[in-house]
């Protein structure tokens, strides 16, 4: 799923499809570098609904540590509520794939939260 993120407060992160085309997910509504990264919007559904998202990153004996929290409220699909465990569990399996090869490599990824 090609995302993009704007890394600063009010940013927007995105699928981005290409020609313009694609779905808004929600803006940064705070980002501490490296410790926090918060948005809030209606991620992946398109009907009245908002979600808050929170990553929150600690560091301890060289490894990083993500803890996450999605709180949605509105109108919920059953579907969108079924399926939504397993659709984060795929986004943060392809982010601890890239970072560990990064990792294995001796580098550091190119972070999404990099200053513009």
């Amino acid at each position: 799923m090609p995302m993009k993120i704007e890394p600063w407060p009010g940013g927007r992160w995105y699928r981005d499809l290409g020609d313009g085309n694609g779905h808004f997910w929600g803006h940064v509504q705070a980002i501490k570098r490296p410790t926090l990264l918060e948005i809030s919007g209606p991620l992946f559904m398109s009907y009245p609904a908002v979600s808050n998202v929170q990553y929150r990153l600690t560091e301890s004996n060289g490894e990083t540590t993500i803890k996450f929290h999605h709180a949605a409220l509105g109108l919920i699909q059953e579907d969108h509520r079924k399926g939504v465990a397993s659709g984060w569990s795929q986004i943060h399996e392809r982010v601890r794939k890239r970072a560990e090869a990064f990792s294995a490599r001796g580098k550091r990824p190119r972070s999404e939260w990099s200053k513009p």
